[in-house]
């Protein structure tokens, strides 16, 4: 089997190891927030959508709404968001950010800057666009 072969072959168990190793990084970062990589995920969301349904925060992260649902909880009980009924449908719930979850944002994207320069550090702009071409291809072709 040639090089490219094996290159080839290998990209999805890359692809899964380095998004494990990323959410390790952010949540080795976390400190004692509880927020953790997920969570920082809701709270980026809801930092530019706020007062969303549960589900439209469930469809941007590309989650479960089971998984949503207990990940919400915890981020409820930890201060960093509010539940509220929707007005308009009394099944639906929006989230809001509290004040201690923009202060949390605020750390976060701090740690994201971090991890972002960590990431990308070796590579110039033309190789990091390549790769983002790639994600977004991925994204794009298998959502």
């Amino acid at each position: 089997m040639d090089r490219q072969k094996r290159v080839n072959n290998r990209l999805v168990f890359d692809l899964m190891t380095a998004e494990r190793s990323t959410r390790r990084w952010i949540d080795a970062r976390s400190g004692d927030s509880g927020i953790g990589a997920a969570g920082a995920g809701v709270l980026f969301h809801l930092a530019s959508h706020d007062d969303a349904l549960v589900g439209d925060v469930a469809a941007a992260l590309c989650a479960s709404p089971s998984g949503i649902s207990g990940l919400v909880s915890r981020l409820e009980k930890a201060g960093f968001v509010a539940k509220t009924p929707d007005a308009g449908d009394a099944r639906a719930v929006r989230l809001s950010l509290t004040p201690a979850g923009r202060e949390a944002v605020a750390m976060a994207r701090s740690v994201v800057r971090e991890l972002n320069a960590e990431m990308s550090d070796g590579f110039d702009d033309a190789e990091l666009a390549v790769i983002s071409r790639w994600l977004g291809h991925i994204t794009q072709r298998l959502a």
